[in-house]
């Protein structure tokens, strides 16, 4: 019985080797097939037409971008609102009359004012004709004018009281009253926004000041919008504050791609080439201080050394080495040396 056993379990070692033995030969087998194919019919790559391109480096923030010009009104006097003119998103050019609060407020004086204006814009006339005339004095006139001009100037002044009007041209962009509300004076009434263009402060580390310069180009970007303007400020000295320089952005917003008050990423472009090549960073082979792509020429594969310049994001220039025209393989770089035998499977 203990012979039997002790057969039983030889057999199958030996049985267990031979499986192992046949699954290595099999994987040996189809690594040197895989070989054999490469050799044969090249190695798989794609390639892609090298292209010139413009190229930029940009240092980005975050920040709230408004309108170029703000205002608001307020009321004041102390009183119910009687109409509202407009409503938010209206456009409104300058003066125009949004709220209005009532004539008879004995705080307004309104109808005083309107009556003492039209007394003295009559007697002014009169001693106009009458001074081309000669029937009066000098004097007379000029004490006529100068009633005229005072009350003029009180009536409008009452008249905005309780006509208040926009402050300037632009987008109502708010409003805090409505029609009966009761305000006290000096509560905001209303804002406008002239979102024709956008402006956003931005801080500037003093390790990148050296790279910024007034004028320099800029974009905002918000919900997949963007906008494009340029630096029209920017400080010569360093906020003890916030240890930064502050640069002041005006973004071109003509269509309204962008609302005013959100909070925007803006870039502002450093550096641009505008006629360059420009490749993915996955296309090429760092090797300590040296780059490395490879060019499809006919079915063989080329390395060429590449001289880099700026990068952003994951685009890297390309200052030399390559050219537009040439085949940049873009996949299967990874599996090749220079000289290697390639089969071009796609073509961009």
């Amino acid at each position: 019985m203990k012979i039997r056993t002790l057969c039983l379990a030889a057999l199958a070692a030996s049985v267990a080797l031979t499986g192992c033995t046949k699954d290595k030969t099999a994987e040996e087998i189809n690594k040197k097939s895989m070989a054999q194919i490469y050799s044969e019919e090249g190695t798989p790559v794609n390639v892609a037409s090298v292209k010139t391109t413009s190229f930029q480096t940009a240092l980005s923030y975050d920040a709230t971008v408004n309108g170029i010009y703000e205002s608001t009104a307020s009321a004041k006097l102390s009183d119910s609102v009687e109409s509202v003119n407009y409503s938010v998103g209206d456009w409104v050019d300058k003066d125009a009359v949004v709220v209005t609060f009532p004539k008879d407020n004995p705080s307004a004086n309104y109808y005083q004012a309107k009556t003492a204006y039209e007394n003295s814009e009559a007697t002014f006339k009169r001693m106009s004709a009458l001074i081309k005339a000669k029937g009066i004095s000098q004097q007379d006139f000029d004490n006529a004018k100068a009633a005229y001009e005072n009350a003029k100037a009180i009536w409008n002044n009452v008249n905005e009281i309780v006509n208040v009007k926009a402050p300037i041209s632009g987008l109502i962009t708010r409003l805090d009253v409505q029609k009966t509300d009761n305000v006290k004076a000096g509560d905001i009434l209303f804002a406008v926004t002239d979102d024709s263009k956008l402006k956003g402060k931005v801080w500037i580390q003093e390790r990148d000041i050296s790279s910024v310069a007034k004028g320099m180009k800029a974009t905002a970007t918000w919900n997949g919008q963007e906008i494009t303007g340029k630096i029209t400020q920017l400080d010569l000295a360093l906020n003890p504050d916030k240890q930064a320089f502050s640069a002041l952005v005006e973004l071109d917003n003509a269509e309204g791609k962008i609302p005013s008050g959100v909070n925007a990423k803006i870039n502002i472009v450093s550096y641009e080439n505008k006629n360059v090549v420009a490749l993915d960073r996955k296309n090429i082979i760092f090797d300590g201080s040296k780059a490395y792509v490879f060019i499809a020429s006919g079915d063989k594969a080329v390395k060429k050394e590449v001289k880099t310049g700026a990068n952003f994001g994951n685009k890297v220039e390309i200052i030399s080495g390559i050219k537009a025209g040439d085949k940049l393989i873009t996949d299967g770089n990874r599996n090749i040396s220079d000289g290697s035998f390639i089969r071009i499977i796609n073509q961009e």
